[in-house]
């Protein structure tokens, strides 16, 4: 029995029972055998015949070349026999072979019957093959659902452990941690050391003082490999992870051109397993350009949002260093100036910043827009550029301004490369007082001969354009015929006397009322269709027979019945894992309807 307990992208950790064991995952499986003894600590173990321990064993049949004679074909007694791997025969005699609970997958075929463990039998020759090692992980996930675990035979080191977690792997093993020890190698999760290197009084793991020379390799090595995991583990249970790859991948070429195929070619697949939010992280590196999440609010921009109707004079401005801006000092100084311009509500601020592009002001909240950090050191890297100038490019062709101000730092030159009429009132400082006094004066000039806009009037559209960018086309009618009251950023929008929802800052999202949830489910957006019950407590995945495809975990979503709302609530799973799943949380229950 599989029991998820917590998600990062493709990364999972929960426990895994079989019988009187269970097992936490991600999951090692410690190589067993008559030379070579595994951990203590091991709780699963990798072996070619069923050891007397009181262990969970996973039981090797060998290769076709080379069938394990302990093992043969008897699997009656055996925890979890691992059958003969036919991915070495020839094109017609490849097929899926299934035991009693343990498959191979050559990648190509679809699965036919459901089982505990699937096995990528190819692995280890993929070693050399980041992309075909990436499509490979990917079919198999697509094939084997969510019910089930992928085991990894023979890639496991304390370097690419997290990342082979977070392309989906639940079991990895020891296997090419025992070859790497024989020929002497120290393993640390920034790499090898040389046998010559490894005398380190720094390592303080038990294996170092004693034993014998192989023996004392291998040890060390196996603590380096179940410490990874464990902060592995840890990673994906803060939600962290892919902050912790970008890190672990820089060390090594394979790593680094896995995750950019992953993120290259794989944008679908990972993206449907990133939440809608999240905690803060750093974009520190190139690959943080191309994170998931990055990427979904920058399509979002371009997909879902359009300018609040009222915002004739765009002002495009410089991010801050404090989330969410408006908040910085900086940002700060921005608003009074556009405040003294005297008609502050017909200018929109634009944000320009690395690595999200742009962020119009009303979304500043929604994530990543007030979660991530960059390095700022004034210079700029040709891929952000090329990001904000192709962003902008598109915004403007979607988004018509009668007037365009640029108050920019660094950034302004490439920025104003590819605008065709602007004001610039900042000669390379944003803040200065001068630059803001030219500012306020612009600005003045620019709105002049406009009717004053209210504002109540810009802050329904704010709301709309926030309604639309979370919930798709079911966002406008959220905001029909409803005003907006209370202090920003707790914003909540209401028709008449009914609460339809509110912004929550801290979340940087809408939640739903089950009047608001009324409103979506016309649209039939964010929808999770259940069977005829009206939920007691939250909603498990065996009760829900479809949802809405836009689903990502973390969302607002409405349950209901044959049209009938009879709950709302928080994503715990994406759309297609509440659908294909039997067990776990699908949505986390805010407010429901009695029978």
């Amino acid at each position: 029995m599989l029991e998820i307990e917590k998600r990062c992208v493709l990364a999972r950790s929960g426990r895994w029972e079989v019988g009187d064991h269970s097992i936490r995952l991600p999951a090692i499986a410690f190589v067993h055998t008559n030379r070579i003894q595994s951990p203590e600590f091991a709780e699963l173990l990798l072996s070619d015949e069923k050891v007397d321990r009181d262990k969970l064993t996973l039981v090797d049949r060998g290769s076709v070349f080379s069938p394990s004679q302990n093992a043969g074909d008897v699997t009656i007694g055996l925890d979890f026999p691992v059958p003969v791997s036919l991915q070495d025969l020839d094109t017609e005699s490849r097929r899926i072979e299934k035991t009693d609970a343990v498959v191979i997958h050559s990648g190509q075929e679809k699965l036919v019957d459901e089982a505990d463990v699937y096995v990528a039998g190819n692995a280890i020759e993929l070693i050399r093959h980041p992309r075909e090692f990436v499509e490979e992980i990917v079919a198999l996930r697509d094939s084997t659902g969510y019910g089930s675990l992928i085991y990894l035979p023979g890639l496991a080191l304390p370097s690419n452990l997290a990342l082979l977690c977070y392309c989906g792997a639940d079991i990895l093993d020891s296997t090419r941690v025992i070859w790497e020890s024989r020929t002497g190698n120290i393993l640390t999760p920034e790499g090898r050391l040389a046998q010559t290197d490894a005398q380190d009084p720094s390592c303080k793991c038990p294996a170092c003082s004693t034993g014998k020379e192989f023996a004392r390799v291998l040890e060390h090595n196996c603590h380096a490999l179940q410490g990874e995991m464990e902060r592995t583990a840890h990673h994906i249970k803060d939600g962290t992870l892919r902050e912790y790859v970008e890190k672990r991948s820089v060390h090594d070429p394979w790593m680094i051109a896995v995750l950019r195929h992953f993120d290259l070619k794989h944008y679908e697949h990972q993206e449907l397993h990133f939440p809608i939010t999240g905690p803060g992280f750093h974009a520190n590196t190139k690959e943080s350009l191309y994170r998931p999440d990055i990427l979904r609010f920058r399509k979002r921009i371009k997909d879902r949002y359009r300018r609040p109707e009222s915002a004739k004079i765009l002002l495009l401005l410089p991010c801050s260093a404090k989330k969410p801006y408006s908040l910085s000092k900086t940002h700060s100084a921005f608003r009074k100036a556009i405040k003294d311009s005297g008609n502050r509500h017909l200018i929109h601020e634009v944000i320009i910043t690395s690595p999200l592009g742009i962020v119009p002001r009303e979304l500043e909240l929604f994530f990543p827009s007030q979660h991530y950090d960059i390095p700022v050191t004034g210079h700029w890297f040709e891929d952000e550029i090329s990001i904000i100038q192709e962003d902008m490019v598109d915004y403007l062709e979607k988004n018509e301004y009668d007037k365009t101000i640029v108050h920019l730092g660094s950034e302004k030159d490439f920025v104003c490369e590819i605008l065709d009429n602007y004001i610039s009132t900042s000669d390379g400082s944003p803040t200065s007082a001068g630059n803001l006094s030219t500012l306020t004066k612009e600005l003045s000039k620019a709105g002049s001969g406009y009717e004053k806009v209210p504002g109540s009037s810009k802050a329904l559209e704010d709301m709309l354009a926030r309604c639309i960018f979370q919930f798709g086309k079911g966002g406008q009618e959220l905001v029909k015929s409803a005003e907006v009251k209370g202090r920003y950023p707790n914003l909540k929008i209401f028709s008449g006397d009914k609460q339809l929802g509110m912004l929550v800052g801290e979340r940087g999202m809408i939640s739903l009322t089950l009047e608001g949830a009324e409103r979506i489910s016309k649209k039939d957006s964010y929808c999770v269709e259940i069977d005829d019950f009206y939920p007691e407590g939250n909603l498990f995945a065996v009760g829900v027979e479809d949802a809405d495809k836009e689903i990502r975990i973390a969302d607002d979503v409405v349950v209901r019945h044959k049209g009938d709302v009879r709950a709302v609530g928080t994503a715990m799973m994406n759309w297609r894992e509440m659908v294909e799943s039997e067990r776990g949380e699908a949505v986390r229950i805010r407010h429901k309807k009695k029978a």
